[in-house]
């Protein structure tokens, strides 16, 4: 009997079901490089880890090919999110992964940012427990990230699943990823949901007993208090105003003054009659709170978001508490956070009349322990008023004691911003009795250059920034500082739009620094849309990753805002 071979044995196609032919067909026909081909394997135990790996690289090849400005725009990236997001958040959603397997499909769908993978974030937040999905957790927070950055969040059912994650993750029990901690609080910031208020404020107001201990330092102060001190800033949550004045009058909230201070500069207008009846004493709640510092050591913690909101009410309720300062700390705090409100005569005198008070060799240990005078006259500049040169300059020569070596570094620095041609002589004969080599010189040589080119030319002043700043010697770019300092003396409202104009171009620190100080000074009644600017340039660095004084270009930025009428 003849053997037949298996390769040479045919059957018709007739014989063959349709089921089988369409599955050889499949087989032979396959496109390995189209996205579906591998979104349909994802129902396949054995070939979904495969399968997800192939999506991750289709995706991941798009995106570096891109060429759009946003490269989720390239028609390439938009077809494979559209092929995959969809089924890649059901196959999480689905669960029964092995742990790999999951961690792999979660990082995808939080790499692509997308929408339609909210359901998948929402599942990993609801299903967080420490030490099990740890990784799911930081992989949707960074999706989450990811997504709102396009616009807000509309999935509620993720706006709460990462609300309710963040309430109960513990990062002193974390002891896995300091970038777990660090990716959920940036999502939550960047969400920032009108929900989060009322419960940022809840919050808020946890006790804290020992700052020192872990549960407490780690997840109360540094963890949701913080987050939640920055939500309601970024809200400006107004109901929440009481409680941030309350935890800024918290002894044992002290680590949280710095993001506590600028969510009520956020809210100038609103936060202001709080913080004036917590200086003042007229609200029971805060007077008891007042009651628990010895020597009214809370009254720094209120006059400095006073200051910085910079409004009328406020600069009165700060000149009255000096007039009623007992003590040399808040005395010298207070007097100094008087540079920042619009100069006039009565905040001047008031200032003079504080240094006279404070004994010429008092330390500050609020301010680091320096000597109190030279603190003072350092801080005079930022009056941006010439007269007080010939007050730095007397008071200088007749320091005694520790203040004679506290007082030349702090006002003669102050005397070489504010002099002018009728007093660089008397200066530069102050610095010149210096011994040796000094800083102080050196800034004088530069300065006293603009101030002999400019004179009383503001437009001169302004053209001076135009030109490079000097990187070496340090000392060199005080011609920058002197030339927006007398840029701010004389200038008015076309030199203000000219100095903000310049801010974005100067990227040395310190010249920019005292080019918005010069704005400030110039913007007794505000002004919005400079602040807008000013803004921007901050929110432009940030994206950059540079940072020029931006912290106090922010600050200028909301102080030139509050003082609107």
């Amino acid at each position: 009997m003849k053997k037949v071979s298996a390769l040479t044995f045919k059957l018709p196609l007739s014989c063959l079901s349709p089921l089988l032919i369409f599955s050889m067909l499949s087989a032979g026909c396959a496109d390995e490089s189209d996205p579906k081909t591998w979104t349909k394997r994802l129902d396949d135990p054995a070939q979904r880890s495969p399968a997800i790996k192939r999506l991750d690289a289709f995706y991941n090849d798009a995106m570096g090919a891109a060429s759009t400005a946003n490269k989720k725009d390239d028609e390439r990236v938009k077809k494979i999110l559209d092929e995959s997001v969809e089924p890649l958040t059901k196959t999480y959603i689905a669960g029964g992964l092995d742990e790999k397997t999951r961690k792999d499909l979660i990082k995808l769908l939080g790499d692509m940012g997308d929408s339609r993978a909210a359901p998948a974030y929402a599942k990993a937040f609801k299903d967080f427990e420490p030490g099990k999905n740890d990784d799911d957790v930081k992989y949707a927070a960074q999706g989450t990230t990811r997504l709102s950055q396009t616009g807000p969040v509309a999935d509620q059912g993720l706006v709460d699943a990462l609300w309710d994650c963040f309430a109960k993750f513990q990062p002193s029990k974390n002891n896995k990823s300091i970038n777990l901690v660090k990716d959920l609080q940036n999502a939550v910031l960047v969400v920032k949901d009108k929900s989060y208020g009322a419960k940022a404020v809840e919050k808020l107001t946890a006790p804290v007993t020992d700052p020192k201990d872990p549960a407490q330092g780690i997840d109360q102060i540094q963890f949701w208090q913080l987050t939640a001190a920055r939500l309601v800033g970024e809200l400006k949550y107004t109901p929440a105003i009481k409680t941030l004045v309350k935890v800024l009058m918290t002894p044992t909230k002290g680590d949280l003054i710095f993001p506590v201070r600028l969510a009520l500069t956020r809210m100038p207008k609103e936060a202001e009659p709080v913080l004036i009846a917590a200086l003042k004493g007229t609200d029971p709640e805060l007077q008891a709170l007042a009651e628990k510092y010895a020597e009214r050591a809370y009254i720094p913690r209120i006059a400095e978001p006073l200051a910085y909101i910079s409004r009328p009410a406020g600069r009165d309720a700060v000149l009255e508490a000096l007039s009623k300062a007992d003590n040399d700390q808040n005395r010298t705090v207070l007097a100094t956070e008087l540079t920042h409100f619009p100069k006039d005569a009565a905040t001047v005198k008031a200032y003079v009349d504080a240094y006279a008070k404070v004994p010429a060799n008092a330390a500050i240990p609020l301010l680091g322990g320096g000597n109190g005078h030279a603190i003072l006259a350092q801080s005079a500049a930022n009056f941006f008023e010439p007269s007080l040169t010939e007050w730095l300059l007397k008071e200088t020569a007749t320091a005694k004691g520790e203040a004679a070596d506290a007082m030349p570094p702090a006002a003669l620095q102050a005397a070489i911003k504010l002099m002018t041609t009728s007093t660089a002589k008397a200066v530069g004969d102050a610095v010149s009795r210096i011994p040796g080599q000094s800083i102080e010189k050196d800034m004088f040589k530069s300065a006293s250059a603009v101030l002999e080119k400019c004179k009383q030319d503001s437009a001169c002043y302004v053209s001076v920034l135009d030109t490079p700043v000097p990187s070496s010697p340090p000392t060199a770019k005080m011609g920058h500082v002197k030339a927006a300092w007398m840029a701010g003396i004389y200038g008015n409202e076309g030199t203000k739009r000219e100095l903000v104009a310049k801010v974005e171009k100067v990227t040395d620190g310190s010249v920019r620094l005292a080019i918005v100080e010069a704005v400030d000074h110039l913007a007794p009644k505000g002004d919005a849309g400079a602040a807008d600017k000013l803004e921007a340039i901050v929110e432009a660095d940030k994206k950059a990753g540079v940072n020029y004084a931006n912290d106090e270009v922010y600050k200028v930025a909301l102080k030139l805002r509050s003082r609107v009428p």
